[in-house]
């Protein structure tokens, strides 16, 4: 049925939106598209496997500390030893500088994590994964879950964004780091909050692609790279086109999944 399609679409179009809505935040506040961010999210999504499926942890307790710790402390660190120091570098120096990370930072994960072989990751359901049913098409708690985070990080980014003090000052971080600090604003509390959610949201693409992907970081990868196309087609500063261009991506995809032989 199509409807199925659309709605399994509707999974990997809400994790490119995710993605994008990341991509976006950061090239706002830091003038950095972050090549970076699939490295970001499989380390983040490696983690949250190394807490709950190697160490037993639970759930909840995993994703907390994986999600709400570990990536916007990863965010901070990187802010404060490299991306700090790029702020006035060539956009060249900017790009290479990411795609060192996206390099660099799998085999950090497997350094720390181990190496051992993944054949099925979690995702932040309980397992196992209860299935409803919607219109006679099975909808998993997985899917659920990335439809609401979809909802949150759209919504709200974009709420933030465009009509609160806190965007303003984001989006005025790029044009002039100066003038906003003359204005009263800190630029380096502006920029560390916004690699914190950049992370953040990194994190959670990576968790919820966990389930349909698996655990390799070359899938990840490729993964994120699809959601470049949404941040290229909202201008680079539009969240809610590059969510709603991420959602029609994912459900393009599974309808040509359908129609192909």
């Amino acid at each position: 049925r199509v409807l199925q399609y659309v709605i399994a679409g509707l999974v990997l179009g809400g994790i490119y939106a995710i993605a994008s809505a990341g991509l976006v935040v950061t090239y706002l506040s830091a003038g950095i598209l972050n090549f970076a961010f699939g490295a970001l999210a499989y380390f983040v999504a490696r983690f949250f496997y190394f807490l709950h499926t190697q160490h037993g942890w639970g759930i909840a307790p995993a994703a907390v500390v994986s999600l709400l710790v570990c990536a916007p402390g990863l965010g901070v660190f990187l802010y404060g030893t490299l991306f700090r120091l790029l702020r006035l570098s060539s956009p060249l120096i900017k790009v290479v500088t990411t795609l060192g990370l996206s390099v660099t930072i799998p085999p950090l994960a497997t350094l720390l994590f181990g190496n051992q072989t993944i054949l099925k990751a979690p995702g932040l359901a309980p397992e196992p994964v209860k299935v409803f049913h919607f219109i006679g098409v099975p909808v998993t708690m997985d899917q659920i879950i990335v439809y609401g985070c979809v909802l949150v990080v759209g919504g709200a980014g974009a709420v933030v964004l465009r009509y609160t003090d806190v965007g303003l000052r984001v989006r005025a971080m790029v044009d002039s780091p100066a003038m906003t600090s003359l204005s009263g604003t800190n630029p380096t509390a502006v920029s560390v909050g916004v690699w914190a959610a950049s992370t953040f949201l990194a994190g959670l693409a990576g968790v919820l692609s966990a389930p349909i992907i698996g655990l390799d970081p070359s899938d990840y990868t490729l993964l994120m790279a699809a959601a470049f196309a949404a941040v290229i087609a909202a201008k680079l500063r539009n969240l809610p086109v590059a969510v709603i261009v991420g959602l029609l991506m994912g459900v393009a995809g599974a309808l040509v999944q359908h129609y192909l032989p």
